[in-house]
């Protein structure tokens, strides 16, 4: 691959990581694109930006202390806290084309299919438990469409391959089968799995990002 295919594909996953995120934030409000950072996520930018998006119920303004329901028989009643949300953490891996060269439509829809993803939301694939995304497969190419329609006219140099925490499953086990997941369609698609670093997954990385992620699951136990 070279540094200029690279370019292209980082842009591209960026694109399909934050608009998936940003759609599970709106669960079905009005899409509003967000042009992504160049590189790999970053969760501190993640974070601003929800700590930037907080409103009260009319939609202006701080929000607003949770009202308490009085006691119906008389007594005071102690306000609870509200319950702090957890942050929310983007792993993500590449599967890109050995040779750098594209993978054609039919391949990559019968891969995905093959491995028991779903079409769905933001025009890409997911693994889905109860009707929640797991975690979700993108092209590389901007802005990450992977659409049945379009199978015959579709190429791309590879996919990228993400999960979102919190998400509907434990974290390490989502993680594990997500690697997996990533592996086996490299393997049937000719292809190489990649770190964010566009490096060749090691072991070592594997674990590293495990890693990363259990201490994300003890840090924040009740997601």
């Amino acid at each position: 691959m070279t540094p200029l295919n690279w370019a292209v594909l980082i842009v591209g996953l960026g694109a399909a990581v934050v608009v998936w995120w940003v759609s599970r934030r709106n669960r079905g409000a009005g899409e509003e694109w967000i042009e992504p950072a160049r590189g790999k996520a970053n969760d501190k930018q993640l974070d601003m930006f929800t700590s930037t998006q907080q409103f009260d119920e009319f939609g202006v303004g701080k929000p607003r202390p949770a009202k308490v329901a009085p006691r119906l028989d008389g007594a005071p009643t102690a306000s609870q806290p509200a319950r702090k949300e957890p942050p929310q953490k983007i792993i993500a891996l590449l599967i890109a084309e050995r040779e750098g060269t594209h993978i054609f439509g039919p391949q990559v829809h019968a891969a995905l299919r093959e491995h028991g993803l779903e079409f769905g939301a933001k025009q890409i694939y997911h693994r889905l438990a109860d009707g929640e995304s797991v975690y979700s497969v993108a092209s590389l190419l901007k802005p990450g469409f992977i659409d049945p329609a379009e199978e015959r006219s579709f190429s791309t140099p590879g996919l990228s391959i993400f999960m979102v925490l919190p998400g509907p499953l434990p974290p390490v086990s989502t993680f594990r089968e997500m690697l997996s997941t990533a592996q086996s369609l490299a393997k049937t698609l000719n292809a190489s799995v990649y770190d964010m670093r566009r490096q060749p997954l090691s072991p070592e990385a594997s674990l590293k990002l495990e890693r990363e992620v259990e201490q994300w699951a003890r840090q924040n136990p009740m997601s």
